[in-house]
């Protein structure tokens, strides 16, 4: 493979960009079919966030390939955007120090730009055998992370799961899990920016969370005003980054007997060396009123400490203070 950046040949030139006009010509048109067939996306679609047919035709077979061990490819991947000479393999991913001196030798860059990651190569002859050659020699060059497990986080892979329904019944789950998720926390957005436009001083509560009441999600917001008069110290809650997992952590410690209670009412207890905890549990519905409940029940099970909870010090509460207070 080439490695030049600065290689420039009009002949070929025109080669490689004839090939990804017809390459894109495919692509359009399979796009256009799958989606008029209101097809459900499959379990590898739903991880990568794009259906099959979102990417080159000839790359169809590497994204397959390359999430066997643990590398979900972006469908912005495989032509260059303004160089037709060039493969791209972008996505999210981390390549280590010994992999890259790996790759360079076999002619492959690594890009990253704006968050996103590319790994780049140049293909000798304009031919898709040769550019699937190209793509095999990276993909026997990486290393090998396990099956794809965990789905795409660029913005379009989570727009296409609020978007399609996938095939699997517990995918689906996630997918509704993942809309509630969204729908939620823009609410708090909104909520929030009212807020701070019509009232921004906060009450002796929000001093001591270190945010406005607003900030907080809705389905978790009556439990940390009530855990916060129970004399527990909160920092976060709400939706994990798996979003159907709920949490609340702080600086608070939960004696063994409460402890029982909660796991036997579904609640996973964590407490560090430091003293920190965090309560989580797994909602059986994306249903944000249910999850509510689910929080005051869980909330009802913790004793009064009789004392102020001790004021959250996390590095947002602390700048919220010093703006606000």
């Amino acid at each position: 493979m080439k490695s030049d950046l600065n290689y420039v040949d009009t002949e070929i030139s025109g080669e490689f960009s004839s090939l990804k006009k017809s390459v894109e010509k495919i692509k359009i048109s399979a796009i256009k079919k799958r989606i008029s067939q209101k097809s459900r996306a499959n379990d590898l679609e739903y991880l990568l966030g794009a259906f099959m047919e979102m990417y080159e035709p000839h790359l169809q077979e590497i994204v397959i390939l390359l999430s066997e061990k643990g590398y979900a490819l972006d469908t912005s991947s495989g032509f260059g955007v303004k160089n037709a000479e060039f493969q791209a393999m972008t996505g999210d991913f981390s390549i280590d120090y010994v992999t890259k001196n790996k790759l360079e030798k076999i002619g492959v860059k690594f890009r990253e730009y704006n968050g996103s990651k590319s790994l780049i190569f140049w293909p000798e002859n304009p031919t898709l055998e040769n550019i699937l050659a190209g793509w095999m020699k990276v993909i026997n060059t990486l290393p090998d992370k396990g099956k794809l497990t965990v789905p795409a986080s660029s913005s379009e892979a989570v727009r296409f799961r609020r978007k399609y329904i996938p095939e699997d019944m517990l995918l689906r789950a996630q997918r509704l899990f993942e809309r509630l998720k969204f729908e939620t926390q823009t609410r708090v957005q909104l909520e929030t920016k009212k807020r701070q436009k019509e009232n921004s001083r906060p009450n002796k509560v929000e001093l001591i969370l270190g945010l406005f009441i607003e900030e907080i999600e809705p389905q978790v917001r009556k439990a940390i005003i009530e855990m916060n008069k129970k004399g527990y110290s909160t920092d976060k809650s709400g939706f994990m980054d798996n979003p159907c997992l709920q949490m609340i952590e702080g600086d608070f410690l939960i004696d063994e007997k409460t402890k029982e209670s909660l796991e036997k009412n579904g609640v996973v207890v964590e407490t560090n060396p430091s003293g920190y905890t965090r309560l989580q549990y797994s909602p059986a519905e994306a249903d944000i009123l249910k999850i509510k409940k689910k929080w005051s029940e869980i909330v009802s099970l913790l004793p009064d400490k009789k004392e102020f909870a001790t004021i959250s010090m996390t590095r947002k509460a602390r700048n919220f203070r010093l703006t606000y207070e």
